[in-house]
């Protein structure tokens, strides 16, 4: 298990006598944030860990990893849990946790960046007449047909399926069950009921038994478990809701507002917008992005599979050479020419959904110079990333919401070298409310209107944000980011086109 991080806050609020925890399973850290009942983060921490991946477009983790990281991230709060009254969770989706008729993981859990079951993907997608923001191999059901074509003897073993925050709540409290949000990242939801499909299992070779029961994402399922409680420091009072998956970052990045873009960043990167009512039911052209409904709210957007993940990779490849830990590293990039010295990276590492949705784009670097050091190609990663994030900017642009404005969160908005150079790359004001509490902005909402039911979600989940730091962009820096995007821009579709 890697480092135990914490952040703390003065608040300057009144205190309520209940405070709410919210617990996101991410893909390399769980993350916990200690809130106050009417908003106001009071405490946050993390504990991280790995995955492996094996083989060429593997990625898997041991779900047991997320379960020992709870009490070091818990201690990292260093403040007492004894006003905890309602605990919600959210995390990582479309990785297939598998219990047998004991309750303990399968292995392998294949996570949703594991890419292993294009193929599957494919048949899927062309048997079921789903287009590919419905159904892609970052989704469960191919990387379930994957696995009873290659692991079979581990999946005849399956009782229970369940996803990561599921996994962590049934360790919580003993109660198997999800919610909607991952059934649709499942790929085997009736958009219409938000129930399961079954009968798609039989790709899989699967019974129907072994889907969980679906909660609304603000359900209460249970208490957490005496003994559990006693080993973490909780209540045992202290109620669970089921909550919903880390797609909810969509919408927690920034207070309710009617067209406002929201860009969430972390290993991947989810960018959507809140649709007026007059774009309510506009389309992108190949569905490069798409619809999405969530709490109430119609959105659009759509995902990069790679970003801040491929800095991850840049920096575990070569960075970490420079001898400088991460922080000095970044600062040295930080302070470093724009453009990179012409160096453009291309961080389509595991493919790309939106809006090209092809598993088999791959990353580059492009234009590699005996002069580039490893600040140079570090510089390029962060860039290359923001082009990415820039692409989809043009596409909202060209649905009628150019979006002056962009509010970034995520675990990458911590750091000013993202917020800078998103800024000056796309040449829009990027606003950071909570750099990395989006997901779990809507899940204390959700907690919130468990304690007081008459609140409205918008009004509890707005009482999370304070004033944001604004990051203008630099107009002397348009040419340069303009000419990389443009060589960027002609390389992916070189790549589109090969």
């Amino acid at each position: 298990m890697g480092n135990v991080a914490s952040q703390h806050r003065p608040l300057n609020i009144p205190m309520t006598s209940h405070h709410i925890l919210v617990i996101d399973v991410g893909t390399s850290a769980l993350k916990v944030t200690l809130y106050a009942q009417r908003g106001g983060l009071i405490a946050q921490a993390s504990a991280g860990y790995g995955y492996t991946s094996p083989e060429p477009n593997a990625a898997e983790a041991d779900p047991e990893d997320w379960w020992r990281a709870l009490p070091a991230a818990l201690a990292g709060l260093s403040v007492s849990l004894d006003e905890v009254a309602v605990i919600g969770l959210t995390g990582q989706m479309h990785s297939a946790v598998l219990l047998d008729e004991k309750g303990e993981p399968l292995h392998p859990c294949l996570l949703w960046l594991d890419r292993r079951c294009a193929t599957e993907a494919a048949e899927l997608a062309a048997r079921l007449q789903l287009p590919a923001y419905l159904l892609n191999s970052t989704y469960t059901l191919p990387k379930l047909v994957w696995l009873s074509r290659n692991r079979p003897d581990a999946l005849k073993r399956a009782k229970t399926l369940l996803f990561p925050k599921d996994y962590i709540r049934f360790k919580l409290t003993g109660e198997i069950g999800s919610d909607a949000s991952e059934a649709r990242g499942a790929a085997m939801v009736n958009l219409e009921t938000q129930q399961w499909t079954p009968e798609r299992l039989h790709f899989a070779s699967l019974e129907e038994s072994v889907l969980p029961t679906l909660h609304e994402a603000g359900d209460v399922v249970g208490t957490v478990l005496p003994a559990v409680a006693q080993h973490l420091h909780l209540p045992h009072t202290a109620q669970v809701i089921t909550g919903l998956g880390d797609v909810a970052a969509i919408l927690g990045g920034a207070p309710v507002q009617p067209g406002r873009i929201m860009a969430a960043v972390g290993t991947s990167t989810m960018i959507y917008a809140i649709l007026p009512e007059s774009l309510r039911e506009a389309r992108d052209d190949g569905d490069g992005i798409y619809p999405y409904d969530l709490c109430g709210f119609r959105l659009m957007g759509g995902v990069s599979s790679l970003t801040g993940g491929a800095l991850d990779w840049a920096w575990n490849t070569f960075g970490a050479a420079s001898g400088l830990s991460f922080a000095d590293a970044m600062r040295v990039v930080s302070a470093m020419n724009p453009g990179a010295e012409g160096l453009v990276f291309v961080p389509y590492l595991t493919g790309e959904r939106s809006p090209f949705w092809r598993d088999d784009l791959r990353g580059m670097f492009v234009g590699l110079s005996l002069s580039h050091t490893w600040a140079h190609l570090l510089r390029a990663v962060v860039e290359g990333v923001a082009f990415s994030q820039r692409l989809l900017l043009d596409r909202f642009a060209q649905l009628g919401l150019p979006s002056p404005q962009v509010a970034l969160s995520g675990g990458a908005a911590r750091h000013a070298i993202w917020p800078r150079i998103f800024a000056d790359t796309s040449q829009r004001t990027m606003a950071v409310y909570e750099a990395s509490s989006a997901a779990s902005n809507v899940v204390f909402a959700l907690c919130a209107q468990v304690l007081e039911p008459q609140l409205h979600f918008a009004e509890a989940m707005n009482h999370a944000f304070a004033t944001p730091r604004l990051f203008e962009p630099n107009a002397g820096l348009a040419q340069v980011y303009d000419a990389n995007y443009a060589t960027y821009r002609r390389f992916v579709d070189c790549a589109l086109n090969a």
